[in-house]
């Protein structure tokens, strides 16, 4: 446990640390735990860094959805398990995947993680390597469906973009 700040200084720590990266209200709360500040005042320091912009759920979930689609190349699944543990609402997570995802790039995502993974196995694909590429999509969060559609055309995802 770190030491112990007063509700000033965790106020400050944590708006410096919105102002430079987004973060969420539970990720707030949870820092303002480990600081030691009581539950009252966390709800007070949450309050006013709402009230001032440096901390809004739904630009949060907007610029997560982003970075984990276009960044990381996480799957959907993934995502909203991971978004669940940051208690947003599933209406936000809902609307930034709305906003946020484009089919041709997560698509993409999903052949280039294949590829990947597949540059070991031999072609055409056997069924035991099959295996190990749909618990390696599954493990990125893709959906079971979109995985075996894609392992059926191996043409498309097997071919540099």
């Amino acid at each position: 446990m770190t030491r112990q700040l007063t509700p000033q200084q965790a106020y400050e720590r944590l708006a410096d640390r919105a102002a430079g990266t987004e973060i969420c209200s539970a990720e707030a709360y949870s820092k303002l735990r480990d600081w030691g500040i009581d539950a009252d005042k966390a709800d007070a320091i949450v309050d006013r860094l709402i009230a001032e912009r440096y901390i809004d759920d739904r630009r949060f979930a907007h610029a997560y959805v982003r970075d984990r689609i276009n960044n990381a190349r996480w799957g959907l699944l993934k995502i909203r398990q991971a978004m669940r543990l940051k208690r947003i609402p599933s209406a936000l997570v809902n609307e930034a995947i709305d906003s946020e995802l484009n089919d041709e790039t997560y698509c993409s995502n999903l052949a280039a993680a294949l590829r990947s993974k597949a540059r070991s196995m031999p072609s055409p694909i056997q069924s035991a390597d099959r295996a190990k590429l749909i618990r390696f999509a599954a493990s990125r969060g893709y959906e079971p469906e979109l995985i075996m559609q894609m392992l059926s055309d191996e043409d498309y995802w097997r071919t540099a973009d």
